[in-house]
């Protein structure tokens, strides 16, 4: 084998070395986020209720490490609304009574305060409030007007107050007043919101596939090559 024909095949090799190496990390890549969406996937938040303002911030897209906490906030209401025809676990299709709660510094959140049956009374006095955080509602259960909310969505009050508003809303499972008593009422539910990982999961999966399908493809190549050239110098002494 000659020089420059040695050099061809060593700067093959490197090439076919290197781009294969590069699609297989790509893989790798894809393989730990899949890895890592599927583990996030099936964290269960703390249920130590935490500070709103130290998981949340307003003005923001809620933070994904914020759904599902158990948070608390001081303050008082500012407006109040009904969210109609909410599925509400163990109770079917319920009314609910929503106020939009305004925190220190301007920032307000929606708070889910429990079935829209009279129980829980409206106040704007001070209270302590403490909940589980949701990201916002995709989908309308019914009319908006300026008592009422077709979906418990903050973007549905942007123009109220000129306040900041956390992204999501917050199902209180407890208000209590500056005397510490708890105001009574028929609260709702606060599950565990189960977040869908499945498409994010498998679609990594697929990124891994094509990459290392690649990374093969490329280490077939000189191969293919190789063969297509001889192929071609056997028609050619037949005469096809």
């Amino acid at each position: 084998m000659n020089k420059s024909k040695s050099q061809k095949v060593i700067s093959i090799f490197l090439a076919v070395l290197l781009g294969s190496g590069v699609f297989f990390e790509l893989g790798l890549w894809q393989l730990h986020r899949a890895q890592t969406t599927s583990r996030l996937g099936k964290v269960i938040p703390s249920a130590v209720p935490i500070p709103l303002t130290s998981v949340d911030v307003a003005g923001k897209n809620i933070y994904t490490a914020a759904v599902n906490r158990i948070v608390t906030f001081q303050g008082h209401y500012v407006e109040n609304y009904v969210a109609p025809t909410q599925s509400v676990p163990g109770l079917g299709y319920k009314d609910l009574a929503v106020g939009l709660f305004l925190i220190s510094k301007n920032r307000a959140i929606l708070v889910v305060r429990g079935v829209n049956d009279g129980s829980i009374k409206i106040t704007d006095q001070t209270l302590s409030v403490a909940g589980r955080l949701y990201p916002r509602q995709q989908e309308d259960h019914g009319f908006n007007s300026a008592t009422s909310l077709g979906r418990l969505d903050p973007a549905l009050v942007a123009g109220t107050g000129g306040y900041s508003l956390f992204d999501g809303y917050v199902i209180a499972t407890k208000e209590v007043d500056q005397s510490g008593q708890v105001v009574p009422g028929m609260r709702v539910p606060a599950p565990l919101l189960q977040q869908s990982i499945s498409g994010f999961y498998w679609q990594h999966i697929s990124y891994v596939v094509i990459w290392w399908f690649m990374a093969l493809l490329v280490m077939a190549a000189p191969f293919i090559s190789r063969r297509s050239t001889k192929l071609h110098e056997i028609a050619d002494k037949v005469g096809v």
